[in-house]
């Protein structure tokens, strides 16, 4: 086996537990992002597939896990600007013993309302509010000065509660806006 071949080997084996170690953050993410349990597994699959192709030239200048999530990031805005957000008819929202059907529409209306945010404010506000990212983290994601990741955060936020005030006004005293 060449040094090349044996190289490749490795690499597969690290990516391997990469992928195990981050499938379900990214999933998450992407599923925030999209409303739908089959795009958002289809987008993890591409990022790790476009973090596979691109390890070799992995400089390591930032942790694994914030190159990842930029991958993913950038997948989903791309993804959003394409198209809208699906929104998910209450039919089709899968029933469990703890369903909840006022709780399940109130989710369902913030997607919506998350949706009308711009795909970049969208991903400021689900990293951080969503998925507890710290604005260090996102500030290592997007590459950007911490008291521009604040900034951004708190314009999202401002947009979003505007949008919730004037087309679902009856979510202002279900949703906390920080």
């Amino acid at each position: 086996m060449s040094n090349k071949n044996n190289s490749e080997g490795q690499n597969f084996f690290v990516f391997e537990e990469i992928v195990k170690k981050y499938e379900r953050r990214l999933y998450s993410l992407a599923y925030r992002f999209t409303g739908s349990h089959e795009r958002a597994e289809e987008l993890s699959q591409e990022a790790f597939l476009k973090a596979y192709l691109a390890l070799p030239n992995f400089r390591y200048k930032s942790q694994i896990f914030t190159w990842l999530y930029r991958i993913m990031v950038n997948l989903c805005i791309d993804e959003s600007r394409k198209k809208k957000v699906p929104h998910v008819p209450i039919e089709e929202v899968p029933v469990s013993d703890d369903f909840d059907p006022a709780r399940q529409e109130t989710i369902m209306l913030v997607r919506e309302a998350l949706g009308k945010l711009s795909p970049v404010q969208r991903a400021y506000i689900v990293m951080h509010d969503l998925e507890g990212f710290s604005y260090r983290e996102i500030s290592q994601v997007f590459k950007c000065p911490l008291g521009t990741v604040m900034s951004r955060i708190s314009a999202a936020r401002q947009k979003l509660r505007r949008i919730i005030e004037k087309d679902y006004p009856d979510l202002m005293g279900e949703v906390s806006l920080k």
